[in-house]
């Protein structure tokens, strides 16, 4: 085909040309203005093969994740780079940071102007929906004034019904009490599941008394969250590279498990049933607080997922890992933030909209400039000199703090101190290290093998 000069279809496309050309002027001047004005700089980069879509750095990321050292990369890009860098991934810009500064300022000084809902939302949506930790701005207030004051009330009530102090003497009953070594990831994790359904659905699904309970429910949980850990590390374009049928199937298996417990809630609100199940004083389900705000089935089920999904991985994983450890150390917009520019990280960093920045906790919990050049060795007595703020983040901060919080460290505490009362030693019974195992978050593949010896 020939195009004279006088074509439509070339003055058209000279036409874009010249805008696009233009808006790029107009935001590129714009850009290098104010950081002139606030006195930025550029952070390191990371040395791309790709420089243009990043796939380099996806490579990398794929084979770590097959070899299970993602987590071990992270750390050595940050050793490499510094506190802060920039790298391109999947053609987003994002910027990597350990920094508390600049956690600081995302998570709290300046909320409003950050945001989690175009990357996660577009990733998963079967399972977790526009639920709590997906969406932003007022659909995000609304769904925390829902869930904050449902916490704190069921998570009161359970306590003075004492069912925290039943699931955990079952988990009792179920130690070795020979020196035996018994892997005790498995047993918390059932232990989680009871918990959890009990204060959010108000019903245990008793796994404790059976290792085979709701053994589908957990298996598909189980693939479900792992393929969503993947999805969110690839953000928005998740429904183009991860094509994965198992986990769909996995992710419907988890829905039709929450679809029932949300029939049967909107069930009891329909026939003003009692909130008590049945002696003693009345024990609250989470699910029937919030079915009193909405009706609506789906928007319900996801609610659910974003609550179910940390309480059953959190404490579980937590508590796997002080065991592991015990056992083997015997005794949305353009900003400019405040740091994180320049080789040193300590110059104004400023943000483009639409750059992602995306905060390593892990990493920061081993930051030797803060933690010192032992921050990988188990060494607690640390914490007798050290009162870190922003450098310790375990729950987030700022707004969207985790509203589990009191109620994680309620179990984990209690747990812990319930073992320890009633068993004189730990003993580890596993020569491995700790090795990753990605889920929504991520666990030892291991587990946490000991033996416990009784006073």
């Amino acid at each position: 085909m020939k195009f004279s000069t006088n074509s439509p279809v070339l003055l058209a496309l000279c036409a874009l040309l010249a805008i696009w050309i233009t808006k790029w002027i107009v935001h590129t001047a714009a850009r290098i203005l104010t950081m002139r004005r606030h006195g930025c700089q550029e952070p390191p980069k990371y040395p791309h093969k790709d420089p243009f879509f990043g796939i380099d750095l996806l490579l990398l990321y794929t084979k770590s994740l097959e070899s299970q050292t993602f987590l071990n990369l992270n750390q050595n890009l940050f050793a490499s780079y510094g506190k802060t860098f920039r790298a391109k991934f999947l053609g987003a810009s994002i910027i990597k940071t350990i920094d508390p500064h600049i956690t600081k300022y995302v998570h709290a000084t300046h909320f409003n102007q950050f945001g989690v809902e175009n990357i996660r939302i577009k990733a998963a949506p079967h399972l977790w929906g526009d639920g709590i930790t997906m969406v932003d701005g007022e659909r995000w207030a609304n769904r925390r004034a829902l869930i904050k004051p449902s916490f704190d009330v069921v998570h009161i009530s359970n306590l003075g019904n004492r069912s925290l102090e039943t699931h955990v003497q079952r988990l009792m009953r179920l130690l070795p009490r020979d020196g035996s070594t018994v892997d005790l990831m498995p047993l918390f994790k059932r232990l989680s599941l009871d918990t959890s359904s009990q204060f959010i659905l108000g019903e245990s699904l008793d796994a404790l008394l059976s290792e085979d309970a709701h053994k589908e429910f957990l298996d598909a949980n189980f693939y479900a969250q792992r393929g969503t850990g993947i999805r969110m590390m690839i953000g928005s374009r998740a429904s183009f590279f991860h094509r994965d049928q198992k986990w769909r199937d996995a992710c419907q298996t988890v829905n039709d498990f929450l679809d029932e417990r949300v029939d049967k809630a909107l069930l009891r609100l329909e026939k003003r049933e009692s909130t008590e199940l049945g002696g003693g004083r009345g024990r609250l389900r989470l699910i029937d607080e919030m079915a009193k705000t909405t009706k609506d089935r789906q928007a319900l089920r996801f609610q659910l997922q974003n609550v179910l999904t940390p309480a059953l991985d959190s404490p579980a994983i937590v508590l796997s890992n002080i065991f592991f450890y015990l056992s083997r150390n015997l005794c949305i917009e353009s900003v400019v933030l405040p740091s994180g520019g320049g080789r040193d990280g300590r110059a104004p960093l400023y943000v483009q909209k639409g750059e992602i920045v995306e905060m390593n906790f892990r990493c920061m919990l081993r930051n030797k400039s803060f933690w010192g050049e032992d921050a990988e060795e188990f060494r607690p007595e640390r914490w007798e000199r050290i009162c870190p703020t922003w450098e310790y983040v375990p729950f987030g901060g700022g707004p969207r703090i985790c509203p589990a919080m009191r109620l994680v460290f309620t179990e984990v505490a209690y747990t812990v101190v319930t073992i320890a009362r009633e068993f004189a030693s730990l003993e580890s019974r596993d020569e491995k290290p700790w090795t990753e195992q990605m889920r929504a978050t991520f666990e030892n593949k291991n587990g946490a093998k000991v033996a416990l010896i009784p006073i």
